[in-house]
């Protein structure tokens, strides 16, 4: 009896230096938000279909797989934060995405159209990118997400082995890839882009970070 005490003791003090350790850490970290303000996130939709053509002022941007006779129509985004901090420790990042239901696209998304998400590693220009000229990409820590249902906000999406790869190495990093995990599939996912009137639906990065040791 007297040893299943005091085992319960040294367990009760353990979890309590783990907590104490956890608010330590909590209270290390520091905040930054990274939103759409003075053309610091760039964004574009790239199509298949249209492979020179730029839509860099579009309020959305649609993820989007479709046969078209004997192909197959993709749609893909790339998105950059510029603003992403250079040589520290990301403790977490949180990528928002909004769903856009004033979409000229549609009203809801469907399919199976749980997408993948890359770090791109070439530059590109916002106002030039198009499918025959896309950024190169890496599917180290790449970070793939769960099914969008109808008219919902896709979840929110840990990217912080994407985010502290950018930060270890922002000289070679230039954003975010999405594209649809299965792009042979019929597929939408409607998401408000950085253009979009409503402020509140534009991509936002929330990333709590520490200074390296």
């Amino acid at each position: 009896m007297k040893k299943s005490i005091k085992m319960r003791i040294n367990n009760l003090v353990a979890l309590g230096l783990f907590s104490l350790f956890l608010a330590s850490c909590s209270k290390n970290s520091k905040e930054i938000v990274l939103e759409a303000k003075n053309g610091n996130i760039e964004d574009a939709l790239i199509c298949k279909f249209l492979p020179y053509q730029n839509f860099s002022e579009e309020e959305n941007i649609h993820l989007y797989s479709s046969k078209q006779g004997d192909s197959i129509n993709v749609n893909r985004v790339v998105l950059n934060f510029k603003e992403i901090p250079a040589n520290i420790k990301i403790d977490s990042a949180f990528l928002q995405l909004k769903f856009n239901a004033k979409s000229v696209i549609g009203k809801e998304s469907y399919g199976e159209n749980g997408f993948v998400i890359q770090r791109i590693i070439s530059p590109w220009d916002e106002t030039e990118v198009n499918w025959a000229n896309a950024p190169v990409t890496t599917d180290d820590n790449q970070i793939f997400t769960d099914k969008t249902k109808l008219n919902k906000d896709p979840n929110r999406i840990n990217v912080t082995r994407l985010v502290q790869d950018i930060s270890d190495d922002k000289d070679n990093s230039y954003g975010f890839l999405l594209k649809l995990i299965n792009e042979n599939s019929s597929s939408l996912v409607l998401l408000a882009s950085s253009n979009n009137s409503d402020a509140s639906l534009r991509p936002k990065l929330k990333i709590y970070y520490s200074d390296k040791q």
